[in-house]
């Protein structure tokens, strides 16, 4: 779980592995060994420097829950973020054109939920 919840919030900030490195000051191979197949986990030294570096809590990275309140809104931003990724990703793939136009879609058919 660690594996994943370190992968997937160091995506959502938009950070490359070698720029966690040089926030954290921790070596990049050793980053990589948490992100790798082998989910070797860090110390809790090293825990909270990523933790920190990444705007949230060692709870989270470890169980993918954040019991902090002042965390509650990354946490929620963080969960929406994982649940509309792959459609963002495909969006980002579209025209200008097409894209107008699905935005356009999603505008409307926000409004008819919302009232």
């Amino acid at each position: 779980m660690f594996r994943e919840n370190l992968k997937d919030i160091i995506e959502y900030k938009g950070l490359r592995t070698k720029e966690l490195s040089a926030i954290t000051k921790i070596n990049k191979r050793t980053i990589d060994s948490y992100l790798d197949s082998r989910a070797v986990l860090p110390n809790a030294e090293v825990a909270v420097k990523l933790a920190k570096a990444l705007g949230t809590t060692v709870e989270f990275l470890v169980t993918g829950e954040d019991s902090v309140n002042h965390e509650q809104k990354l946490y929620s931003d963080f969960e929406t973020y994982r649940k509309y990724r792959k459609i963002v990703n495909e969006l980002d793939t579209l025209s200008p054109e097409l894209l107008k136009s699905i935005e356009a879609m999603i505008h409307s058919a926000a409004e008819t939920a919302n009232k």
